[in-house]
């Protein structure tokens, strides 16, 4: 590390203040903390040259398309691009190297920008040589560089071109980038006289010459200042800092940064011969134009990244500032642009034609969205390069790459336009994805704002009795602060538990060193930092040396420094090796850390111990755990290696043989599904893949990056099967959905009176605008990817509810590979359900990471959650809003999904596991006013059909679960009786998971509660007889997770428990399990296949139905059960939702009698229709019991009855019409009033205000509660609301009981 780490300017004391003479006017950045003037300065004459070359260069062009002929504009454009590409070559790739190494080079400075400029001159040079001898390859339009005199001027144009190039870097790298706009402004006017003045002189080559000429205008000049100045002055100021770059050091940071910016330039260059090579030379010109405006927007974030890259190599110290200050910045900067691009695209592509606004609107909406995503990776890639972390930064820049080409070429021929701005959207996601926790751990580390000296030690209320007490120096400490006052925690007693300040966690924090002593929260209050005596300790026993190595899932994200420093949060000592080394850091200096600073005594540098004491890590009584380097952390081991091989093995043989699978292998389909004609090399490379993971948990030490590969591919080998295989998007209920949108996206309107699901349209109308908004009108592909793409989100709420959990890193890791096996349910297509589901995940693991409550003491028993997350204010404050929203959007999107979060916060309440008692009234108001209002067509006038159910758990039990297994093939039982089967064993699973925890010393609630809380459902009613499932599926989370404790329920932190670990046989156990789970998720998930997927004849079927269904037309299906089975196994409901009546027709168990049929027909009247569909007489046969020759002998009676005649006919579907069509009119569609449908009475109009005010008012209070500072006021006002909400409570509740009671029964 640079001396710039560690040498600080002293300050004399006695220096007197200047004097003030009243207010000054300052502007914006200035006046603020010392370094972000330098940071903005640079960022803002970057983003400054960025406009002026944006104006001058569209003013150049359009003056040569007037002076120049389209022949001399062509050419001379060509050449300009090559002599850019070729320039590019070096200059762009070592702009980040200047700026990286300039700042600490110090007197070496002169020669690493004169070396610089020689060795790409040089190579460019021979680059462009290399062109000249190759112009044959590239095209007439560079014909007239054959010349001789042409082609020196041009190997030229291509050196000059790269020194103006890296003169920007140079300049910003000496922290005098105001002279880039300068000397980029003189260019851009020169170029541009001598464009006009050359038109007639050279009118084929003045282009050309004009653009080149005027290089040396900037060149010269700026080249005199930086080598006579600026390079001087800067020598003189980083004098004492500077630690010139070995070539090596240069060569390994070129290694990683070069070859990252070659990505970025495949990037930049190779989409638009994609796109040009891909659609018509209009489409061509709409995508130009667009990228050029998103291109312009994207240079705003990489102007600041560039800055950040100087300012963090001139001053690593303050790089986790500059970087929240330059994130902050960007925010203020870009969401307005963004906002602006986003709701102006229509009009700003309209400037260049009514074409353009029409094409390119979504796509320019796309790039607005990218531009925001691109600000935390371009601040990423700074960060990365400040540290000379060049190897990641290749590794993601690559990625991208690999992402945007590979995306574009898939979507750009299904989506058009709009698929480019999806890939690079999608690829910016993943990178993002990756990038910001990394970032994120970065900001963490920046310095709090000082606190006043004239504050309060702990709020108003410590102003009540504060007193002034002489500033006496405090003893030395050899062991940490305690966050307890000694008699307090000597009788475990609480104070005033409404309040987090008032609270005392008797748990061993986050930081607690193996003598058990927790370290005082950032936001802990000054009376916490008493010292207790040395005999009250926590029983926290000393790590394992080495087991520091091993992280968990939650951890698993963490960059390469972290990860080498910071160990598992264990179950008895949550203390990693960064938080020892803060501890021990503020004990030496006498002082605590505050907000995760760490100080240090005067002249000792950051990370070193005061003189004359031991390390903190051998102070504290463990082993010191020396970091590993980059080299150590990127070598993998042998054990890696092998397992690797394996799991790539294992992902060839399972995708190798299926990818072969036509539609000919799926319709030979049996009763176990999909299962009966995988091949036997993907069912061995499925269970491969459990091998592999089982492997890794035998592991001693953590493979992180293995066991994020190995999940992944696990859930994508699972959920992307059919996807890949099957030539239409599966599962009838995903094609109804559309209609949905589709009914929205024509009318802007919702019909409670077509559907049930209209009382809750939330994700509908979400998905619709979205799709508006990013121009996608063809949802097929989204319903077929989104399985899989639901199913991966699912992994990141889980990876963070991990974090609560006090366990080792095998049984996190087990519990997530169990949650993953266990996704069976099949609520994960497109529809409200599964992506509720997503926001109770997320939900959740917020609540019991960051919103537990600290008031527990550890007895017999020790906790199995881990300590809460340290959060201050601001951010508690943040996250409840993010609760509330989470839960506000589940609302009026389904159902059954807000009752569970509901239940589940109430019960972590009432049992002390959440510290938001607030909370569950609040949302037990949103939950009830939508439902006695905004979804009064779903009960109203039958009241007693919809909720007579509630209490009948015995009912709904049977309804669920055995009324499904009746009748039907006997080897498709097999598939029913395997869903029982494996929901069973995952919850005993669970419950044995509790028992190991508890018989080892572990005392489990949150998980518990997880797991038994979604069993009310039972309670409420059969849910069309798919409760069970429901309930299993919200039960899951909880379930697995103590599954994987069941098998790993020790946590080693003590001897005792590491030779126990050391004998355990629990990953063959593991290995067992998960073959069992894997055979069963295969039999599971997709033995309903041969019914459940979607044959092309029957999309054709319906797309000849929605041509015929002007002004409406009835569909008659076969049906059991016309009143409880409803849904039929066809593409149904896509479009037209409100022409199509779908009438579900009994069919025959003999198909000789079809005059039932032929009644059915003349009955549904003129333009219907009768359908005989694969799927749906599959499913007959599978489910139902019908016999194998049924449909042949069912259409063979049809085809001889006189009375039909058949309209449609391929290898799926069979359609049939009366020859005469009855007598009448066709009706016209009637889809009802829009939604909502709300009968005002009085009451209701009472109710409804009492509603909007107690939602104001506890939401609030509740925020008012977790946000702001304890003091007397806070406690009365929250007191008196709490009184004030109880009136407007029962005025809610008597208006809901007079809604049900007059308009529940008609």
């Amino acid at each position: 590390m640079s001396d710039t780490t560690t040498t600080t300017e002293a300050q004399a004391p006695d220096a007197p203040a200047p004097e003030q003479s009243g207010r000054r006017l300052r502007l914006p950045g200035r006046g603020r903390a010392p370094g972000g003037n330098q940071l903005f300065r640079n960022a803002y004459a970057l983003m400054l040259n960025t406009g002026i070359s944006a104006v001058l260069g569209l003013g150049y062009w359009l003056v040569a398309a007037r002076y120049y002929s389209d022949s001399a504009v062509g050419e001379g454009s060509a050449a300009i691009a090559a002599m850019k590409l070729l320039a590019g070559l070096t200059a762009v790739t070592l702009t980040g190297a200047l700026a990286r190494f300039i700042p600490i080079s110090g007197r070496h400075t002169g020669r690493l920008i004169f070396r610089t400029y020689a060795g790409s001159s040089v190579v460019v040079a021979v680059a462009a040589g290399l062109f000249l001898l190759t112009l044959n390859v590239w095209g007439p339009s560079y014909s007239f560089l054959h010349s001789p005199g042409v082609a020196v001027f041009f190997v030229l144009s291509v050196v000059a071109w790269n020194l103006l190039t890296l003169q920007d870097g140079v300049l910003t790298g000496l922290r005098s980038a105001p002279w880039v706009p300068v000397g980029n402004t003189v260019f851009s006017a020169v170029k541009l006289a001598l464009l006009v003045a050359l038109a007639a002189a050279i009118p084929m080559l003045g282009v050309f010459v004009s653009w080149v000429a005027a290089i040396a205008t900037s060149v010269v000049p700026l080249g005199l200042l930086v080598f006579r100045r600026l390079v001087p002055r800067h020598i003189e100021k980083t004098a004492n800092q500077a630690k010139p770059p070995s070539l090596r050091e240069i060569g390994r940071f070129l290694a990683g940064d070069y070859t990252g910016s070659l990505f970025s330039l495949a990037v930049v260059y190779l989409v638009p011969v994609i796109v040009a090579s891909q659609v018509s030379a209009e489409d061509n010109a709409y995508f130009y134009i667009t990228t050029t405006i998103g291109g312009t927007t994207n240079l705003l974030a990489i102007n600041m990244g560039a800055s950040l890259t100087v300012e963090g190599s001139h001053d690593p110290a303050r790089l986790a500032a500059n970087t929240r200050a330059a994130l902050k910045r960007m925010a203020r900067i870009m969401l307005p642009v963004g906002g602006t691009l986003f709701l102006g695209a229509p009009y700003i592509l309209h400037v260049f034609g009514q074409g353009y606004a029409d094409a390119a609107t979504p796509l320019l909406r796309w790039f607005a969205v990218g531009a925001l995503l691109r600000v935390v990776m371009e601040t990423y890639f700074a960060v990365l390069r400040a540290q000379s972390r060049t190897a990641g930064l290749a590794w993601l820049q690559g990625l991208l790459c690999v992402l945007v080409l590979g995306l574009t070429l898939v979507l750009l021929p299904r989506m058009g336009l709009t698929g480019a701005g999806v890939a690079e959207i999608s690829s910016l996601a993943v990178i993002v994805a990756i990038a910001a926790p990394r970032l994120y751990r970065t900001l963490r580390t920046a310095p709090p704002a000082e606190v006043p000296e004239t504050a309060a030690p702990d709020g108003d209320l410590a102003d009540l009795g504060t007193r002034e007490v002489a500033d006496e120096p405090r003893p030395r400490r050899r062991g940490p602060a305690w966050a307890l006052d000694s008699d307090t925690l000597a009788l475990g007693i609480h104070v005033d538990f409404d309040h987090q300040e008032r609270r005392p966690d008797v748990r061993p924090g986050p930081g607690t060193p193996p003598g058990g002593t927790p370290v005082v929260r950032p936001d802990s209050p000054t009376w916490a930092l008493s010292r207790l005596p040395d005999a009250v300790g926590l029983p926290v026993e000393e790590r394992e040396p080495g087991s520091e190595a091993s992280l968990g899932p939650a951890q698993a994200s963490l960059g390469p420094a972290q990860a080498a420093v910071r160990p598992e949060r264990d179950a008895d000592a949550p203390f990693g090796t960064d938080e020892r080394a803060a501890v021990g850091k503020g004990e030496a200096a006498g002082t605590i850390p505050r907000d995760g600073e760490t100080r240090t005594p005067e002249g000792a540098a950051p990370g070193e111990p005061a003189a004359g004491r031991e390390p903190d890590l051998q102070a504290a009584g463990d082993v010191p755990v020396e970091p590993r380097t980059l080299r150590e952390r990127l070598m993998p081991t042998r054990p890696g290696v092998v397992l690797g091989c394996l799991l790539t093995a294992a992902l060839l043989l399972y995708w190798v043989p299926a990818l072969r699978l036509g539609e000919a292998d799926l319709d030979r389909m049996g009763g176990l599904g999909l299962i009966s004609v995988l091949p036997a090399a993907t069912l061995l490379g499925a269970a491969l893949l459990v091998v592999v993971f089982a492997a890794l948990l035998w592991q001693r030490r953590e493979h992180r990056a293995l066991l994020v590969v190995t999940l992944v591919a696990t859930v994508v080998s699972l959920h992307a099967l059919p996807a890949v295989i099957e030539t239409e998007p599966r599962f009838a209920t995903a094609w109804q959905h559309l209609g949905f949108i589709d009914y929205i996206d024509r009318t802007g309107s919702a019909v409670p009176n077509l559907d049930a699901r209209w009382s809750w349209p939330g994700f509908f109308a979400a998905a619709a605008f979205i799709g508006r908004a990013c121009g996608v009108t063809d949802f097929t592909e989204v319903i077929r990817w989104w399985p899989l793409a639901i199913q991966l989100l699912y992994l990141p709420p889980l990876f963070l509810l991990t974090r609560s959990m006090r366990a080792s890193w095998k049984a996190k890791w087990t519990g997530l590979w169990i949650f993953v096996l266990s996704g069976w349910v099949g609520q994960d297509y497109f529809s409200p359900q599964g992506f509720t589901f997503l926001l109770y995940l997320t939900f959740v693991a917020i609540l019991l990471v960051w919103f537990r409550a600290p008031g527990m003491i550890w007895t017999r028993f020790r906790p199995g959650e881990a300590e809460v997350e340290p959060a201050d204010r601001r951010q508690r404050a943040v996250l409840l809003m993010v609760l509330i929203g989470l839960f506000a959007a589940t609302v009026p999107a389904h159902q059954l999904t807000p009752f569970v979060m509901l239940g589940v916060l109430a019960v972590l309440v009432l049992i002390g596991r959440c510290d938001l008692r607030g909370l569950p009234l609040l949302f037990a108001v949103l939950a009830a006013v939508w439902l006695g209002f905004m979804a009064e067509p779903y009960w109203s006038g039958h009241f007693d059909e919809l909720f007579g159910g509630v209490g009948g758990v015995g009912s709904n039990v049977s309804t669920s679960v055995s009324g499904r297994i009746q009748g039907g093939d006997s080897t498709h039982k097999l598939v029913l009786y395997s869903r029982v089967l494996l929901a069973g064993a995952v919850m005993a699973f669970g419950c044995w998971g509790w028992l190991r925890r508890r018989l080892n010393g572990y005392r489990e609630r949150a998980l518990i509660v997880l797991m038994f809380v979604p069993f009310l459902g039972f309670g409420m009613q059969s849910y069309g007889g798919e409760m069970a499932l429901r309930v299993f599926m919200f039960a899951v989370p909880g379930a697995a997770l103590l599954a994987g404790l069941a098998l790993f329920p020790r946590t080693g932190s003590t001897p005792k428990e590491r030779e126990r670990d050391r004998r355990s046989l629990a990953p063959v156990a593991a290995l067992l399990a998960g073959l069992l789970l894997m055979g069963g998720f295969l039999v599971a998930r997709w033995g309903n296949e041969t019914f459940e997927r979607i044959r092309p004849g029957e999309v054709s079927a319906m797309d000849y139905v929605y041509a015929h269904d002007k002004p409406t037309v009835r569909l008659l299906w076969m049906s059991n059960d016309t009143v409880n089975n409803v849904t039929p196994a066809m593409p149904w409901g896509a479009k037209d939702m409100e022409r199509v009546d779908y009438v579900p027709t009994l069919a025959p168990a003999d198909p000789v009698l079809v005059s039932s049929l032929v009644k059915a027909l003349k009955d549904a009247g003129p333009n219907s229709y009768l359908m005989l569909n694969k799927s749906q007489i599959t499913y007959l046969q599978m489910d139902v019991g019908y016999p194998a020759n049924w449909e042949t002998r069912l259409i063979h009676s049809l085809d001889n009855r006189q009375e039909l005649k058949k309209v449609f006919a391929n290898d799926d579907v069979t359609m049939y019409a009366l020859r005469k069509q009855p007598a009448g009119k066709v009706p016209q569609p009637d889809p009802g009033p829009i939604g909502p449908e709300v009968t005002w009475t009085p009451w209701s109009v009472v109710g409804g205000l009492a509603a909007v005010a107690l939602i104001l008012l506890l939401t609030v209070r509740e925020t008012v509660r977790v946000a702001v500072r304890t003091s007397v006021r806070q406690l009365r006002w929250l007191q008196s609301s709490f009184w004030f909400s109880l009136p407007l409570l029962a005025v809610l509740f008597a208006s809901l009981v007079q809604r049900f009671l007059t308009m529940g029964r008609g």
